[in-house]
């Protein structure tokens, strides 16, 4: 099972719960439950990915994993946020490899 790893208060914890209800309900009624929690994710995400492209802009990869120090090539490297409460608006940002970001196979070497 997995951890709920973002911290939430009360008051969030319960509009998650509510918010889990209401997907879970629109799944089991659905005539496509599938596409309908793709579309669902799809519009999540774009909250979830606000401020993204401006942290991008003030934090330009620079050709190093920035949990090791070792190089890294573009094309593996993945844009972090350090403090997932924050997101990308507000808080502090970092490229890394996936395996430093346990998202995948690829790394620099050393996480």
């Amino acid at each position: 099972m997995l951890r709920n790893l973002i911290k939430l208060s009360v008051k969030d914890k319960n509009i998650v719960a509510e918010v889990k209800a209401v997907i879970k309900k629109a799944y089991e009624s659905a005539d496509s439950p599938v596409a309908v929690t793709k579309s669902i994710g799809s519009y999540v995400m774009q909250f979830r990915n606000r401020g993204r492209n401006a942290a991008k802009r003030r934090h330009p990869f620079r050709g190093i994993c920035e949990q090791s120090g070792l190089p890294l090539n573009k094309e593996d490297a993945h844009f972090d946020e350090i403090v997932p409460e924050n997101g990308y608006e507000e808080g502090n940002v970092r490229w890394v490899c996936p395996k430093a970001n346990n998202s995948g196979t690829k790394s620099c070497g050393k996480c």
